[in-house]
């Protein structure tokens, strides 16, 4: 565990939750105006870290001031704002890597907001970097639901959960085309995508060429939130540039506007081309984010090595990951 004079670093568990749902939500109203994220993200991402100890925590001396975990490569890092300045983001970004280290990983990524500089800065000095650009968008639905047009001898259909094994195969097919990816398996999909508690298979939609699946577009539905999400989306690179992305979007805003959600959002990024297809069809950019990534290289080691000296107090608000509804997550262009 990292060691940080005056203050408690410990394994998180899921009594946890709320308080850490509370500490990412000060980061992003300081960075961005808006809390946005869900305690099911944060559920999330104890079941993604797996083992004990993949989730800590830094206890102040009456509230969490920080918390980190890596799984598959990625890491979340969050520091209040009030609590910044004094070492702890350096600390749990070294731990991070430590972690990566010892999976046997020979890359570690995170992601933050542009609005904040502070993390720039830090991702800069610790030897990070820029990976790729990433951006939320949002669709707004107005009274009537968006029409829904599918290209010849192409049919759409909720998603079943028979469909898991092909739908992973169009997504990682697609996904694998974009430079320097690490494959991944089906089990680690699975549990990033159709195990996050909010994952809503009636909502999803998948298309197909006969018995063919050729597309998918995923959805979380996050109750009690205004906004409906579209996790991942991909078209089979036979079946590109025929409208079967857009129209399996169309199909999935009718879904959520079918609930009453009148905004949709989703992630694209740099590596995709994607962008003009989502503003084509009304969507617009609410927020850019930055993927740094460091190449770890060198022996594994153990993460409880990493972190023990007293951290040098740097610019702080590490970034946080891609697999929750507000972090950019992998999506494919039509």
């Amino acid at each position: 565990m990292p060691r940080i004079s005056d203050m408690t670093t410990r394994a998180a568990t899921r009594s946890d939750v709320a308080a850490i749902t509370a500490l990412i939500g000060a980061c992003e109203i300081a960075n961005d105006g808006v809390a946005e994220v869900h305690p099911t993200d944060v559920e999330h991402s104890f079941d993604l870290a797996g083992e004990e100890g993949g989730v800590i925590v830094v206890e102040g001396p009456d509230q969490l001031v920080g918390w980190a975990t890596m799984a598959d490569g990625r890491a979340e890092v969050d520091v209040h704002p009030a609590w910044r300045g004094r070492g702890i983001g350096s600390a749990l970004l070294t731990w991070t890597e430590g972690r990566a280290r010892a999976s046997g990983l020979t890359q570690v990524r995170q992601f933050v907001t542009n609005s904040d500089r502070g993390a720039h800065l830090l991702f800069e000095s610790a030897g990070y970097r820029v990976h790729h650009t990433s951006w939320i968008l949002q669709m707004k639905l107005g009274k009537a639901p968006p029409a829904v047009v599918v290209p010849s001898e192409i049919t759409i259909r909720p998603y079943r959960p028979e469909d898991a094994a092909a739908t992973y195969r169009v997504i990682e097919d697609a996904f694998n085309e974009w430079p320097d990816r690490q494959p991944t398996e089906f089990a680690g999909w699975s549990a990033h995508v159709l195990g996050h508690p909010s994952f809503a298979p009636g909502m999803s939609r998948l298309a197909f060429d006969g018995d063919e699946l050729v597309g998918a577009a995923l959805s979380d539905d996050y109750q009690g939130q205004d906004e409906g999400w579209v996790p991942q989306v991909a078209t089979k690179a036979t079946h590109r540039h025929r409208g079967i992305a857009r129209a399996l979007l169309q199909s999935v805003f009718a879904a959520y506007h079918a609930t009453g959600r009148r905004l949709v959002g989703l992630s694209t990024d740099s590596r995709t081309g994607a962008l003009t297809l989502y503003e084509r069809i009304g969507m617009r950019v609410r927020r850019t984010y930055t993927a740094w990534a460091k190449d770890l290289g060198g022996a594994q080691s153990n993460p409880s090595d990493h972190g023990d000296a007293e951290a040098k107090p740097m610019p702080e608000r590490i970034g946080l990951a891609g697999h929750t509804r507000i972090r950019p997550r992998e999506t494919r262009r039509d």
